[in-house]
């Protein structure tokens, strides 16, 4: 009897060891992980390079879908037009008609007249004509294009309320008929309810060079980031995305939010990306538009909610490689705040657990439970104190991490060594609040002002506005992914 007990026990420790064994090198790969992403991002970013010929750079269409102005717009989306670039036009879309919106836009149009762009409202859009087009030419384009409405040019505009007037969009296939902004389009069997897609589908169709650029409205760029996204799209290469990171702005908020961008997601974005593993976030993303026609255009994409994830997808599965461009994208809105920012990272959470599964060992490789791992298996296989482990491990992981938000900003930091302390300590124990939260609460997420419950995949069910004010936006109802699962090379971080 005591020898069953014996080997009972003998079994017991070995199982302990193994797991301990394992445990210690997940910690070890963890480790490693955290450095190759250290590496690649000085590797990658802030590398400039020189073309051979600026002739041969492909004309490049901007497409800007903007929902809502703030204090940063403005300044925002000048930088757009002072850009150091060749040849590209500005496809600006407004989902319905707003009057301050309208008003920037064609001020910044008037200021930068030798910028091609267009306008786009909800079914209309202005563009820059040569003053001798004739009313008829006018006549023949609204036959040809009856879904958009022409203005010839922005002195029309002070009258814009009266002279953008909704027209109905066409029926197809005998589906139901659709009102500037909220609607729900469906061509054929093909359904487009993502509304940032829906936003951008007059502006897609109308782009005129053969690369595209999706940027979000909260973006600012520098004058040379055009330029070196386009020397990344070799011809081997069908995308080009910026990963996210935020400009300097003021307040507390901004701080946290530049730590967490320049710290914990730029390490796993980069290293992800070094390992072939890509992983795609659509605010700003830089794509053949040959790729995406073969498949239908832009409205193929229209039934899921995380669009940059199957763009990437399609650009991948036809064979071309994605990159990442050596300038992060400069996310500059005029409204954060710690609670926007959390909202957001639990939305974010929620999506990828129905898009991955990696999504609920997440936890384990954040600082503090990293570290509380490592000091118990360390203690138990080798004797080692525990909490000195710990401790270590923080404190490398907290210099590590300065090391890489310094390399991502590619100069001094707008705040303190205090300071990036202090929002780090808050960035890293609000991550397990994050992950609680979107673990535990209801499989719902809200999106631009309307709440979503999400089901298996990607597909979600609208429950009702989640403010007492009719929203615009058109009713998001996503399918399941219908992508095989084998296809883990691509992995979503979406807004």
């Amino acid at each position: 009897m005591s020898g069953i007990t014996t080997n009972g026990a003998d079994g017991f420790h070995v199982l302990s060891q193994i797991l301990s064994c394992l445990l210690l090198a997940g910690w070890a790969f963890l480790a490693i992980f955290h450095l190759l992403g250290i590496f690649y991002g000085f590797y990658k970013f802030h590398r400039k390079k020189i073309p051979n010929n600026l002739k041969e750079l492909p004309g490049i269409s901007i497409i800007k879908p903007l929902t809502c102005a703030d204090s940063n717009l403005y300044d925002n989306l000048k930088t757009f037009f002072n850009l150091k670039y060749p040849r590209y036009e500005l496809l600006f879309c407004l989902q319905e008609h707003d009057s301050e919106l309208v008003d920037m836009i064609e001020r910044l149009r008037a200021q930068y007249p030798h910028v091609e762009s267009q306008l786009f409202v909800g079914s209309q859009y202005t563009e820059k004509r040569q003053e001798n087009n004739s009313d008829d030419d006018d006549d023949d384009d609204d036959q040809k294009n009856d879904n958009l409405r022409l203005v010839s040019n922005s002195k029309d505009l002070p009258s814009t309320s009266k002279r953008m007037v909704s027209r109905k969009r066409p029926s197809c296939c005998g589906t139901q008929k659709l009102s500037s902004g909220d609607a729900l389009l469906k061509t054929g069997t093909m359904e487009i309810v993502n509304p940032k897609i829906f936003n951008m589908l007059g502006a897609y169709e109308k782009a005129q060079y053969p690369l595209f650029l999706i940027s979000d409205s909260g973006l600012m760029m520098y004058e040379d980031t055009l330029f070196e996204m386009a020397l990344c799209m070799t011809e081997d290469v069908g995308l080009v995305h910026q990963m996210p990171f935020t400009a300097n702005r003021q307040g507390f908020a901004g701080t946290v939010e530049k730590v967490y961008f320049g710290t914990q997601h730029a390490r796993m974005y980069m290293a992800i990306n070094l390992l072939g593993v890509n992983c795609v976030t659509g605010m700003s993303c830089l794509i053949r538009k040959a790729c995406i026609d073969q498949v239908g255009g832009l409205k193929a994409f229209g039934r899921y909610i995380a669009e940059d994830y199957y763009l990437a997808y399609e650009v991948s599965k036809q064979g071309f490689k994605l990159r990442v461009a050596p300038t992060p994208a400069q996310q500059n809105s005029g409204n954060y705040s710690i609670k926007s920012w959390t909202d957001r990272m639990i939305r974010w959470c929620k999506l990828r657990m129905r898009l991955s599964p990696l999504a609920y060992i997440e936890p384990l490789q954040e600082s503090f439970s990293s570290a509380i791992l490592a000091g118990l298996v360390t203690n138990y296989l080798f004797e080692w104190n525990a909490l000195v482990v710990a401790a270590c491990h923080v404190l490398l992981w907290f210099i590590c991490d300065y090391i890489i938000l310094r390399i991502t900003q590619g100069g001094p930091l707008p705040f303190s060594k205090f300071e990036f302390a202090v929002a780090w300590l808050i960035r890293e124990l609000s991550s397990f609040y994050i992950y609680f939260k979107a673990f535990t609460g209801p499989a719902t997420i809200t999106w631009r002002g309307k709440i979503y419950r999400l089901g298996s995949g990607t597909r979600v069910d609208e429950l009702h506005s989640s403010s007492s004010s009719q929203s615009s936006t058109p009713t998001l109802v996503v399918e399941s992914s219908s992508i095989p699962a084998s296809s883990n090379s691509i992995l979503p971080v979406t807004g």
